[in-house]
């Protein structure tokens, strides 16, 4: 493979992947810090997930009912709060939730290199096959009552405001 002019002396981990034929060593500076952005993306959220994970089980530990030899363990004692439990249940629910969807979704970006809302829209668009569709449509003949609706948008946009009084005549006059 042919190495650019303008790369530097390779660092041991460059040599390290030029030397497995890695694509990534001959990669630019700005794919390799955005691939390393999304992968500390992901990293964060997945250590999120395994502390919320951790809490949400210490949470549920200490409040759970643990009776002394001579109490009944078929009620809990007169002291609980069923509010304060429900609470700590929706909040420690939330948490675990929001950390393994942001898991997830950040996950799932950097597998497909998406790094914004616009990225997305253009790789779904590929994937889903949507380039091919809006050639098609594109390469369709427009109907005349369409084009007449596209030319009077067009003429709005531009400011052509006298041209419309002459447009609703036109669609007001019945066909002969």
């Amino acid at each position: 493979m042919p190495q650019p002019a303008e790369v530097a002396e390779p660092n041991a981990a460059n040599r390290l992947l030029r030397k497995f034929n890695f694509k990534l060593a001959y990669a630019s500076e700005e794919y390799k810090t955005r691939r390393k952005q999304q992968m500390v993306l992901f990293m964060t959220s997945a250590a999120m997930t395994i502390f919320a994970a951790r809490f949400a089980y210490k949470s549920t530990i200490t409040r759970q009912y643990v009776p002394t030899l001579f109490q009944g363990n078929h009620s809990p004692p007169l002291s609980y709060n069923f509010t304060t439990d429900a609470a700590v249940a929706v909040g420690t629910g939330t948490l675990l939730c929001g950390s393994v969807s942001s898991m997830m979704i950040f996950g799932s970006c950097w597998i497909m290199d998406v790094s914004n809302f616009k990225e997305f829209g253009w790789r779904m668009k590929s994937i889903l096959g949507g380039w091919e569709k809006q050639k098609e449509l594109a390469a369709m003949p427009m109907d005349e009552e369409s084009a007449m609706i596209q030319d009077g948008l067009n003429d709005i946009l531009e400011g052509k405001y006298d041209d419309l009084d002459e447009l609703s005549n036109d669609l007001d006059t019945p066909d002969k």
